[in-house]
């Protein structure tokens, strides 16, 4: 703001500023390249974000929201034809058959419900003879068979061997080795796999419409049309689940945070050196008659030129990205919002970088600032009090480097970070055992987990009474060749009214509850696995007592219910029995299969609740030290019951291995944004110093000094950063791996931790900076050598 009684100088301020910029491009372009990058890097992973939270919003809201089985085609038809519905669907269960060492789901899905579940695109034609199928293409990758249309293969889907015709390839990507089928409507029709029809649907104007009033309404629907409340069924993804998969994002804030700092710092450094290197300039003004004020605006406006020529760029370019990675889900409400976020964010780092060199520049005196060169401030310092010392190239080298302290620690400083979240990032890799992160989240740390847990409800409850994993089949599995011993949990299936009588919950929700011995339990739910009551065996069924496991909260989560020591539980069976349990305990989650189980009774206690059923035995674990395919078939062959369904560790494994692979990369790709920036900062303080010492080499080389002691010196001089930065990394990045590795072992959530140093990283690490350091030896070199001695002797006149 110009005062009336002061001079308008803004035009000579801004011919200052352009000249500036113009004189030292290459300061200009590390500095707007610094932002850009930082801003890129923050809006990617913002824009990125909010497509895959747009993403996965729509998978949830998208999908169905409702739906009602045991229909025949007729029904399907009268509830479609009301008119009530935006999208629907219907599909029929043929149920699972076994090929080989592998399961095959088969089913019937209509092409509206392909659409409304996001199912995936298929390649060819949706099968519609009775000898057509449609598969999926991990069929074909894990047989090694040619995924060809129209080729012939040999199925038993339920009913004998048949040649059937692939008409359909539905694309997909599963480590797994549970292949989906798709038969034919008529296949259904005419009783070759006969089975109830399932309706699923999205309610017209629904958009509108709040949840409860939402969930309402179908419920009238519903009642209307005569469908009972046993049969139908609600999403729980979209009804007060989305918070869950939405997540907080706060990783992201964290991240973008981090980057701000990491370049702030790097920007610190430029203008420093930048100033630092203009104060003769600033001295000649301020000896003309300009004022600390005036050259501070002209500092400003360079700050503001730049910031608003990168700032652009970085959005830009992360648009570019988050478009190419996530296509489909741009949002220009949350992107424009991110993008002013991180514009002021950007900014203010701008200003936090550049306030010390402005506070430079207003209190220097013109005097001062003549006789300032890139070092001053800092010679006096680092003036020894001997009075003879041996010039050697090294130490010439170390004194170069530590003239200008500060900015050699801010240099370093900058490396310094990127070695330290490499070496994290890298012991995290080399620590985290995938196959012993994947056992301790399978069964009892087994090898194959057996169970007919998706069969929840009263169909568990009749499985049981004929139970296919019974004593008889337990020794048939235990006799299998290699098969070192098993382990059987027993279990029995109920309804909790008071759950599904919370608004929000599934009516006759059905509950697994796990029976556990007396021996069992001692061992299971001994020391700090009891967080609160008792778990002692005698007591639990002296007073009725039952333990509840909230399961790290997720049962006051999906539920929205919680427990106390003292409360009751009550508990109703497809017997027409119910039963009122105390909670005498709350107990951590110990695993026996591939779900958490929220309530736990004693083994006996499930006689009383069912004193029909002889055998309650829901899962059973294979533990084996010898795990091969010769194996698994023979798994797989032991249980002809296709209602069992079969896991290994094996695949749960890959599956992993890939979900970390995908995350590795992340993390590498924004720890090699953070190194580029380091790289920035080495670059422009190792090219002022080349620069500004001009005169300081000839004098060197005018006393004796060769080319090649020349080179050595500078050599060393970036020696020195990368040996720091080495050092810097190998303690205090040692210790930070340590600790991080220490953490995530005590959390648990990737199985045992054994901390590995990542020689191979490090040493990748230490090659880059040696061969900057190498790169830039070789440029200097021909640089100085571009000038004559005396040319370089007055360069700084």
């Amino acid at each position: 703001m110009t005062w009336p009684f002061e001079n308008d100088t803004s035009r000579v301020e801004k011919k200052l500023a352009g000249r500036s910029m113009k004189a030292d491009r290459r300061r200009s372009v590390f500095i707007i390249l610094t932002i850009a990058l930082a801003v890129c890097l923050m809006g990617t992973l913002c824009f990125i974000y909010s497509a895959q939270q747009k993403k996965t919003l729509d998978n949830i809201l998208g999908q169905y929201q409702a739906g009602c089985d045991g229909l025949t085609r007729e029904e399907v038809t009268r509830l479609a034809d009301t008119g009530r519905f935006e999208k629907w669907g219907y599909t029929a269960d043929a149920g699972s058959v076994r090929y080989e060492d592998s399961v095959l789901n088969v089913s019937f899905v209509s092409p509206e419900m392909i659409d409304l579940m996001g199912y995936g695109k298929i390649a060819g034609a949706y099968p519609q003879a009775e000898n057509e199928i449609c598969i999926e293409s991990s069929f074909f990758d894990y047989f090694n068979l040619p995924a060809e249309i129209g080729r012939k293969v040999t199925l038993d889907l339920g009913h004998g061997e048949n040649l059937y015709t692939v008409t359909g390839i539905l694309e997909s990507e599963s480590s797994s080795r549970i292949f989906t089928v798709w038969i034919p409507e008529i296949a259904v029709d005419i009783g070759i796999h006969q089975a109830p029809y399932e309706l699923r649907f999205r309610f017209e104007g629904s958009q509108v419409i709040e949840p409860e009033r939402l969930r309402a309404d179908i419920e009238r629907f519903f009642a209307e049309m005569g469908i009972p409340a046993d049969r139908t069924f609600y999403s729980s993804s979209y009804f007060g689940m989305v918070d869950i998969y939405l997540g907080s994002g706060m990783e992201i804030y964290v991240l973008s945070v981090l980057i701000a700092v990491i370049c702030a710092i790097v920007i610190y450094n430029i203008f420093y050196i930048s100033v630092m290197g203009k104060m003769r300039e600033y001295g000649r003004l301020k000896v003309l008659g300009t004022t600390p004020q005036q050259l501070k605006r002209v500092v400003k406006r360079e700050r503001r030129f730049l910031t608003a020529l990168a700032v652009p760029l970085g959005l830009i370019l992360a648009a570019v990205i988050a478009r190419i990675a996530v296509p489909g889900y741009w949002s220009w409400r949350d992107n424009i919002r991110s993008a002013i976020v991180i514009l002021f964010l950007t900014y203010g780092m701008v200003l936090a970088a550049t306030r010390k060199p402005l506070s430079m520049i207003g209190k220097v005196s013109a005097i001062e600032a003549i006789r300032t060169t890139a070092y001053s401030g800092y010679q006096g310092r680092s003036i020894s009090g001997q009075g003879h010392r041996r010039l050697t190239i090294t130490r010439l080298a170390l004194m170069n480097f530590s003239r200008n302290r500060k900015k050699a620690f801010v240099t370093a400083l900058s490396l310094s970070l990127t070695g330290i979240l490499l070496l994290c990032i890298s012991a995290y890799a080399n620590s985290v055992d995938v196959e012993e992160m994947a056992q301790s989240q399978f069964g009892d740390r087994s090898q194959y987990l057996l169970q007919y847990e998706d069969y929840a409800g009263r169909e568990f409850y009749e499985m049981q009474k004929d139970n296919p994993l019974g004593q008889d089949r337990q020794k048939e599995l235990a006799s299998i060749l290699n098969v070192d011993y098993i382990t059987a949990y027993s279990m029995a299936c109920v309804e909790i009214p008071a759950i599904s009588e919370i608004p929000g919950n599934r009516e006759h929700e059905p509950f697994i509850v796990r029976g556990i011995d007396r021996e069992d339990m001692a061992k299971m739910y001994a020391g700090g696995a009891v967080l609160e009551g008792t778990a002692d065996y005698r007591q639990l069924v002296d007073g009725s007592g039952i333990l509840v496991c909230p399961s790290g909260g997720a049962l006051k989560e999906i539920y929205r219910t919680d427990y106390q020591v003292g409360d009751s539980v009550t508990v109703s069976c497809y017997n027409g029995q119910r039963k009122t349990y105390t909670v005498m305990g709350i107990v951590e989650n110990v695993p026996i299969c591939s779900t958490a189980h929220f309530f736990i009774l004693p083994e006996e206690e499930l006689s009383v609740l069912y004193p029909e059923i002889s055998d309650f035995t829901g899962c059973v674990n294979l533990h084996t030290e010898q795990d091969s395919e010769q194996l698994r078939r023979a798994v797989f062959g032991a249980v002809p019951d296709e209602r069992v369904g079969v896991s290994s560790l094996y695949d749960l494994t890959a599956e992993l291995e890939t979900g970390m692979r995908g995350e590795l990369t992340r993390l590498y790709g924004i720890l090699v944004f953070i190194f580029v920036f380091a790289l920035i900062n080495l670059a422009n303080t190792l090219i002022t110093n080349l620069l500004t010492r001009q005169q300081e080499f000839g004098v060197f080389q005018s006393v004796g000094m060769s080319g090649r002691q020349l080179s050595r010196m500078l050599s060393f001089e970036c020696l020195y950063y990368v040996g720091i930065t080495l050092l810097v990394t190998l303690t205090l990045g040692t210790v930070c791996s340590l600790a991080l590795c220490r953490v995530f072992d005590q959390i648990g959530m990737f199985g045992k931790l054994t901390y590995h140093f990542p020689v191979l990283q490090v040493l990748m690490f230490a090659a880059a900076l040696l061969l900057v350091q190498a790169v830039f030896s070789v440029c200097a070199v021909r640089y100085t050598g571009r000038l004559s001695l005396v040319e370089r002797i007055r360069a700084m006149e």
